[in-house]
């Protein structure tokens, strides 16, 4: 398979397309953010010593999604992440897309699976993943996503059977068949559940018998104390940067996967601070430009500012990352026992 680099068109579309969004669509942007995303529920180290059961994500509508995920995938393009996930820093001498070239190969390895075999994105965005593992191991890939744009665009790729990717809920009941998967992945769409459990007996009972659940999704680590307001602070930035939901200790996913009958294989977590460092770099000359345009009143005045919010969210999630109070990658492979 011949992965596409975001190119100059790309980002030049994506530029051109930031440049039309007016103050009001800006201003719904950041109100929705916030709304979604302000305290957004969370356990600790502290509460997972202390017994506290996991809290859910409240999820917000599909229409307040949409308008979120239609700002954030332009954001994305203009930057390195099209695919609209950070991956963990493999190699730090390779770009964000060959790290998640990377990336996606150890997954697909972790998925064992080979031609023929059915195999679940849960949350696949647009499809990019999917058409990326299918490539590796010849397997049928299938893919549900909430956003009906983003399933849009799978259905529009020759390389993936339109078909199989569906508009769907994986908080809700899954539109599948008992034992009708040979494996199934979700990468970082996991911080949007409402009922952790709910939905890992429902990945479970798709699953064939011996069949592979491989998660890679936030997780809080050791270090972060929630009394701690710098802490707190930090943690509230890679939110709104990130735009992940929920946010739970990464012993609770461990347990989680043992609760709903699988066996847990293995699990680590990642940095990823490398690569968005590589974002950082680059969005810092955008940031100039967009100053310059808005002086030049040739851009919304909002643009600009939510420019400057995302540059000053990434600073915040580096040293997030660099003091060990997250990652946005932590991996699990488990399998339902044949």
């Amino acid at each position: 398979m011949k992965h596409k680099p975001t190119t100059v068109l790309d980002r030049l579309g994506a530029f051109r397309d930031l440049l039309t969004i007016s103050d009001d669509e800006v201003d719904t942007f950041m109100g929705t953010s916030d709304e979604l995303f302000v305290d957004s529920p969370e356990n600790t180290k502290a509460d997972y010593d202390d017994g506290v059961p996991l809290r859910g994500y409240r999820q917000g509508s599909s229409d307040e999604l949409q308008q979120l995920y239609r700002i954030i995938h332009l954001l994305c393009t203009l930057g390195s992440v099209e695919k609209m996930y950070m991956p963990p820093a493999l190699d730090v001498d390779q770009s964000v897309l060959q790290n998640q070239i990377l990336f996606e190969r150890i997954v697909a390895g972790d998925l064992k699976i080979g031609r023929g075999d059915k195999v679940l994105d849960l949350g696949c965005g647009c499809g990019a993943i999917a058409e990326h593992i299918a490539a590796l191991t010849d397997a049928i890939p299938y893919g549900i996503n909430l956003d009906r744009s983003q399933i849009e665009k799978a259905w529009e790729n020759p390389n993936l059977p339109r078909a199989n990717f569906t508009v769907g809920d994986f908080n809700q009941p899954l539109p599948f068949d008992d034992a009708s998967f040979d494996a199934v992945y979700a990468i970082q769409p996991l911080t949007y559940l409402t009922d952790h459990e709910f939905t890992f007996r429902e990945v479970h009972r798709i699953l064939k018998p011996g069949g592979m659940f491989v998660m890679n999704d936030v997780a809080a680590l050791d270090a972060y104390d929630r009394g701690n307001e710098r802490h707190r602070t930090l943690i509230q930035h890679t939110r709104e940067l990130t735009v992940f939901g929920g946010f739970w200790y990464y012993r609770y996913w461990e347990d989680l996967f043992e609760t709903t009958g699988f066996e847990l294989i293995s699990s680590v977590g990642r940095s990823a601070v490398e690569m968005i460092k590589k974002e950082v770099a680059l969005f810092d000359r955008y940031e100039a430009v967009f100053n310059f345009l808005r002086k030049l009143r040739v851009i919304p005045r909002n643009t600009d500012a939510l420019m400057q919010r995302m540059n000053e969210n990434s600073h915040s999630y580096i040293r997030a990352e660099e003091e060990e109070l997250l990652t946005l990658n932590w991996h699990c492979v488990a399998q339902k026992p044949a």
